[in-house]
């Protein structure tokens, strides 16, 4: 995506916003404590809303008033200018609050046009630094609307503005909307490079069965070959260090789709639960690779976490997924049970004997969840 460019204007704006700040926050009243204004017992601060003249003359209001109509064309110092006018305790908190809901709804273009820009695909190479730029910028959207909406729906701030903002309530609901919106952007980024590592780590699968056994042919083998060389990655690739990749994205993914106040059944938390289970998935994929490789100890760790995994939302976790699951751990389960018997000294056997306890009781906890869902 192209960079945004910021002319000599722009910094000089951001320079001016930044000394007006500064300048705020230094000055003091006569009695040497910070400025307020009181207009009637147990309040603070007179709503923009109900005054906006009274407000018009501060330099921090007159310029974000001038960057706010061009806002488009000078984005940096219109960020610069919302987010210094937000942060000052001595102007309305309706105005601030106003002028956090129009930096995340900035930001969030930002965001979309990053997002609309990036190209991936399964057959060509990871876009790294495309993708970082635009899952930066959907994070940044993303804790700019959790600001914005903080900030608009604090219950003493709607309690003081709604007589003079009746719609209120529906700026609040459109902010919240608007919330929800780039989490699922972020989201869809998230589901992306999870499905582009998950895709690669079969190639990797097909190219490590065929050096360890034989197993797969030479023609699927060459296939995956020549799918690992347009993603540009060697055929030495492992699978599981792919795997590993989609296994974090995951659970960062779940992470990111918490939000205070959503309960089961929010857009929100469907996208979480299809996390969840997306993770569960990845896991066992993981625990399988590690196993095929004779690593347990890894190949036990992951089977574990898959079994654990407690989906928020359980019709998202199909029976389809949750036998592979099952499948996966009784596998590793039964290699566990393979390294007791071959285990040549006490310590080996008391590790083998560790991981099957492990996965075992695991395994009977994911059982009697499956039969309550």
């Amino acid at each position: 995506p192209m960079q945004t460019q910021v002319s000599s204007r722009n910094w000089a704006a951001i320079f001016v916003i930044g000394m007006i700040g500064a300048a705020r926050l230094l000055r003091r009243n006569p009695r040497g404590t910070w400025p307020s204004v009181f207009v009637q017992p147990g309040r603070c601060f007179v709503t923009y809303a109900e005054d906006p003249a009274r407000w018009q003359s501060d330099p921090c209001v007159q310029m974000y008033g001038q960057l706010l109509a061009v806002r488009d064309a000078q984005e940096e110092a219109f960020l610069v200018a919302a987010e210094t006018l937000r942060t000052q305790v001595d102007l309305p908190r309706d105005l601030r609050a106003s002028a956090s809901r129009t930096r995340a709804s900035v930001l969030f273009k930002k965001a979309a046009t990053s997002f609309q820009a990036l190209h991936i695909s399964l057959e060509e190479p990871w876009p790294e630094a495309a993708f970082e730029e635009a899952l930066g910028h959907a994070a940044a959207a993303a804790e700019a609307y959790a600001q914005a909406l903080a900030e608009t729906g604090d219950p003493a701030l709607i309690k003081e503005v709604e007589p003079h903002v009746p719609d209120w309530p529906k700026v609040l609901a459109h902010v919240s909307a608007a919330h929800t919106e780039v989490l699922k952007l972020r989201a869809e980024l998230r589901f992306r490079q999870i499905r582009w590592h998950s895709r690669q780590a079969e190639h990797a699968r097909v190219l490590g069965e065929r050096a360890r056994k034989g197993k797969a042919s030479a023609d699927d083998a060459s296939i995956a070959a020549e799918a690992l060389e347009k993603a540009g990655l060697p055929m030495t690739t492992e699978e599981q260090n792919l795997l590993a990749v989609s296994a974090d994205a995951c659970e960062k993914l779940v992470d990111e789709c918490i939000r205070d106040g959503d309960g089961t059944g929010s857009e929100t938390s469907l996208l979480r639960s299809r996390a969840e289970a997306y993770r569960a998935l990845v896991l066992k994929d993981l625990a399988i690779a590690h196993a095929l490789v004779h690593e347990l100890e890894a190949a036990v760790g992951h089977a574990v976490a898959a079994l654990d995994m407690r989906i928020e939302d359980s019709i998202l976790y199909t029976t389809e997924a949750a036998e592979q699951v099952r499948a996966a751990a009784e596998g590793v389960f039964v290699l566990c049970g393979h390294e007791l018997r071959a285990a040549d000294t006490q310590l080996r056997g008391e590790q083998a004997s560790f991981w099957a306890a492990k996965i075992a009781t695991a395994m009977a906890k994911f059982d009697h969840y499956r039969k309550e869902c």
